[in-house]
């Protein structure tokens, strides 16, 4: 009986030993991750200063210095796949200007990778901290045939990917390491007024669509208002700059959008916000060009001369969950920068109708920031892909506070 009794003692108490060891390695894990990473980093692409408006760089205990995963799409202009069952990351690099073709897999946690079918091992590794996965800037860097160099004083890392000769690489590096950065207060929050047609309520309206119409006498009113109470308005391209790069912002920024390119953007809109020395982004749906009642190719390269920010609303407006997103995406894109001669950064979903796949291939595509029909402010802290918009309608007024 005392034997049993010893036996049930001596399993409990192993229980207890277990769950003891199992915790102070739990503890001694997470203390390994706090203090493990270092901040303080900065990066340099090509001669730009890097603004990371979320995650910042960091170096591991190795010396590395880790970067979010959207670092080498965004900044060396590479396509980045995260395979969740794997927990790997997939870095392809094609078609660059100056850059070789690079196909790159690694793996969360683990120092080997395969680059273009052949396994390196590197001195640190790819981890996850809290929702954001980190890659090390250097390898990927390299792998991806790009010179690298550290400036330990200044501690800036300097990416090169044009080839530049030996005096040049020294010459960036002389005077960015010379400059300390200026911080930005970013805005945090930011309201985006989404706006249709501005004119007068037609006979033919229904009920689902007079609530696109603004009446031009209203609209003057809404100007003026903001006007009056000291807002400025920007573009989504200047505010993608500020949120990504530290560009600075008026006092009391505000952004005015136009949906689907109507006429009266072009006869009315735009000389009234002339007046007021003000700017908006239009979304223009390309297939619309030439037909009555929507904008043409003249109009929009005017337009952006004139200062505002021309976008894309797609090639047809159609449902993107289950469109030709080469035509809808892509092909607008291409025709709008063609006409206008300059970069487009923004889109505009048609009918606020979009799934994973489409925000995916919004970025394959370059755009570098997206609103949705999402009611309320935008926020640094949304997806850049999935920004919420003010809706205006017919008869609303403007609140400012």
């Amino acid at each position: 009986m005392l034997n049993k009794h010893s036996s049930v003692i001596k399993w409990v108490w192993g229980i207890i030993f277990c769950m003891v060891l199992v915790m102070f390695m739990l503890e001694s894990g997470t203390e390994t991750d706090r203090t493990a990473y270092a901040a303080g980093a900065r990066v340099c692409v090509d001669g730009k200063m890097i603004v990371f408006t979320d995650q910042q760089p960091v170096i591991d205990s190795n010396g590395r210095i880790l970067v979010p995963i959207r670092f080498p799409a965004q900044e060396l202009g590479a396509k980045v796949n995260w395979l969740t069952e794997t927990r790997q990351v997939k870095v392809e690099n094609k078609n660059h200007l100056t850059l070789p073709d690079s196909d790159i897999l690694l793996t969360i946690g683990k120092k080997e990778v395969t680059v273009n079918e052949k396994t390196r091992v590197m001195d640190t590794k790819a981890v996850v901290m809290g929702e954001r996965t980190m890659v090390p800037l250097r390898f990927i860097s390299e792998f991806m045939g790009a010179a690298v160099k550290w400036e330990g004083n200044a501690k800036i890392a300097f990416i090169f990917t044009r080839g530049q000769t030996v005096e040049e690489i020294k010459q960036i590096m002389m005077e960015k390491s010379a400059v300390s950065p200026t911080p930005v207060d970013k805005v945090k929050n930011i309201k985006i007024l989404m706006y249709h047609e501005v004119a007068p309520l037609p006979k033919y309206a229904t009920e689902n669509t007079q609530y696109l119409y603004v009446e031009p006498a209203i609209f003057q009113q809404h100007l003026d208002i903001l006007k009056k109470n000291g807002y400025n308005t920007i573009t989504l391209q200047d505010l993608y700059h500020h949120w990504e790069y530290g560009k600075n912002l008026p006092a009391n920024p505000i952004v005015l959008t136009f949906d689907d390119g109507y006429r009266s953007m072009y006869d009315f809109v735009m000389p009234e916000l002339m007046k007021r020395d003000m700017v908006a982004t239009f979304f223009i749906i390309t297939d619309k060009f030439n037909h009555p009642g929507y904008v043409n190719e003249s109009m929009v390269r005017e337009m952006h001369k004139n200062g505002m920010e021309i976008a894309s609303h797609s090639h047809t407006h159609c449902d993107l969950r289950y469109a030709d997103l080469k035509e809808e995406l892509n092909q607008s894109k291409k025709l709008l920068e063609n006409i206008i001669d300059d970069t487009v950064y923004s889109f505009c979903y048609p009918y606020g109708l979009y799934n994973k796949k489409t925000i995916n291939y919004l970025a394959q595509c370059e755009y570098k920031i997206a609103v949705t029909t999402k009611y309320g402010e935008a926020s640094v802290n949304q997806n850049i892909y999935e920004l919420k918009r003010i809706r205006i309608n017919r008869g609303d007024q403007i609140n400012v506070r």
